[in-house]
């Protein structure tokens, strides 16, 4: 069975830099490798609305089933609604990951879901205020992330899910899919970035990657977030996939076609 990885589409924003959408591209991509299933490990767009009508219209032009885990960017809400709204609108739809392990053929398992940050990345001198700060200065989840509660509560409960759908599969071989960063080695301390560094406790949570390193049945393991082609890489017992497409202005090229080659990969399971 073959796989298609992406993450980090950001239709809107890349159409709006590019000037035109990006889907037509990504669909003939899609149809080109022809996979049985497609993954996106969040960051479709920005609100769960425009994430659910890229989504469908990247199924119809392609053809091809769609995965999705949602991203920070796909749970940005305005006053008039919170995030657990746009979370559940999207864990609604067919093609949500959460809560609901895909079975493909006898022996494997898709699972996933968002995850989130608890700043087990920060700096050590840093305390939870400092990242806080932080975080109100550099990061707009600030602003646009309306959970009603404390990000490392919200870990809390991605864990809860991610757990409870791997005990569930224990039979199986499993992909594990989430947005935010799992490992230390990929968000590093930078000696060149002052701003990375402010960011790095908004990455994701050392206790997700504590928690699939203690399931054997995890084989492989899928990522975004950080919108650095990390590419797939032998971690231990486990292949790590980190494949965003990313910013117009991170692109190696201003050629979409050849951007979301580079920005992909294929699994055989």
């Amino acid at each position: 069975m073959k796989v298609l990885l992406l993450s980090d589409l950001h239709c809107e924003n890349n159409h709006e830099k590019t000037g035109k959408s990006i889907i037509p591209a990504v669909a003939t991509y899609i149809r080109e490798v022809a996979p049985d299933r497609v993954i996106v490990a969040g960051d479709m767009a920005g609100g769960a609305a425009r994430c659910i009508r890229y989504l469908e219209e990247l199924e119809q032009s392609s053809g091809t089933a769609l995965s999705y885990v949602p991203g920070n960017h796909s749970i940005w809400t305005d006053k008039r609604t919170d995030s657990w709204h746009e979370y559940e609108l999207l864990r609604a739809h067919h093609s949500s990951l959460i809560g609901k392990p895909l079975l493909l053929g006898d022996k494997w398992a898709v699972v996933g879901d968002m995850g989130w940050y608890d700043y087990t990345y920060r700096e050590k001198s840093w305390t939870r205020e400092d990242c806080v700060t932080r975080k109100e200065s550099y990061w707009r989840d600030s602003v646009f992330a309306r959970w009603g509660m404390e990000d490392e509560e919200v870990t809390d409960r991605m864990l809860d899910s991610f757990r409870t759908q791997l005990e569930a599969t224990a039979d199986r071989r499993v992909v594990f899919v989430n947005h935010f960063i799992p490992y230390d080695e990929y968000c590093p301390i930078s000696q060149h970035s002052r701003v990375w560094n402010m960011i790095r406790p908004f990455m994701g949570s050392r206790r997700i990657g504590e928690l699939i390193d203690a399931m054997p049945h995890v084989e492989h393991v899928v990522f975004g977030h950080v919108h650095y082609r990390y590419g797939t890489r032998r971690r231990g017992d486990k292949w790590v996939h980190c494949h965003p497409l990313g910013y117009l202005h991170e692109w190696k090229t201003n050629n979409i076609e050849r951007e979301i080659r580079l920005a992909s990969h294929v699994i055989e399971l």
